[in-house]
């Protein structure tokens, strides 16, 4: 069993589940509507459990009533909670809309922002960062880079010192591979050992520099709901590289691990709100 601290999103996710494909101009039915807990890091925090692992987490939630029924849900599911912060924000759900091929268009709500302003590493065996704002403490993050794993910072001159950075190649469509994994090294700095690249539904790339490995993915049933699926392939591969795997074989495990949890959901992650 390995510790580690999760940092990112934890967020209510309002699932509109549509009875077509979006068409731009049409009206679209809906069949129902159901609320969850969601978000990056309730997601790989969730699996993380479930597989055995300690898991701190470290978010922002509203202190509203909904706020703080969040914050006793994600403590009785196990959660280490001393890094979540309370913000002055209502909490408000973030829209999914998900259509019967499990396509899925996400409407992104005004939202409590995640820093690193506390973060110590303190205790924990790997750090997992999911934060687009750039890390309030620069020489912390450059202390615990051997030990972390991030997704890649989208906006211009940011760094993100990191053992393996993961993106994926929706975020990048026109980046040559060699030129992106340059950009990484640069991003990650001295402790860079592999960029991860996954491409949804297509083959995971490892690129260390001097070798290059394509991980299939497992194919899914129709109409599979893949809200997550990233995160999913994150808790896996962290899970891998706790274990002392080489990048390539952790993100096997990480595509594996995604193909289980789509397929079960339920087995991996309580994600009910309870009323």
């Amino acid at each position: 069993m390995a510790r580690f601290l999760v940092v990112g999103s934890a967020h209510v996710d309002r699932v509109w589940r549509l009875s077509g494909p979006l068409v731009p101009g049409g009206r679209q039915r809906y069949e129902r509507v159901q609320e969850r807990y969601g978000g990056g890091a309730f997601h790989t925090g969730s699996v993380l459990l479930a597989l055995g692992h300690r898991v701190d987490l470290m978010t922002a939630l509203s202190g509203d009533a909904a706020g703080r029924r969040h914050r006793r849900a994600l403590a009785d599911r196990g959660f280490g909670l001393d890094g979540v912060e309370t913000v002055d924000m209502p909490t408000a759900p973030l829209e999914i809309l998900l259509d019967p091929a499990g396509e899925r268009t996400i409407l992104l709500p005004a939202v409590p922002r995640r820093t690193t302003a506390g973060l110590t590493g303190e205790g924990a065996d790997l750090v997992y960062l999911n934060v687009r704002d750039a890390p309030a403490q620069p020489e912390t993050l450059g202390r615990l880079a051997h030990r972390t794993v991030s997704q890649m910072p989208l906006d211009a001159g940011q760094r993100r010192p990191a053992r393996i950075l993961v993106a994926s190649r929706a975020d990048w469509p026109r980046v040559a591979e060699e030129d992106l994994l340059a950009h990484a090294r640069a991003v990650a700095g001295p402790a860079f050992e592999a960029l991860v690249l996954t491409a949804g539904k297509a083959t995971v790339t490892i690129l260390t520099g001097t070798d290059r490995a394509s991980i299939p993915v497992p194919p899914l049933a129709d109409g599979t709901d893949t809200t997550g699926a990233g995160d999913f392939f994150a808790a896996g591969l962290l899970d891998g590289l706790a274990r002392g795997l080489a990048p390539a074989e952790a993100a096997r495990v990480g595509a594996a691990t995604a193909g289980r949890v789509l397929a079960d959901r339920c087995r991996y992650l309580d994600d009910r709100i309870a009323e």
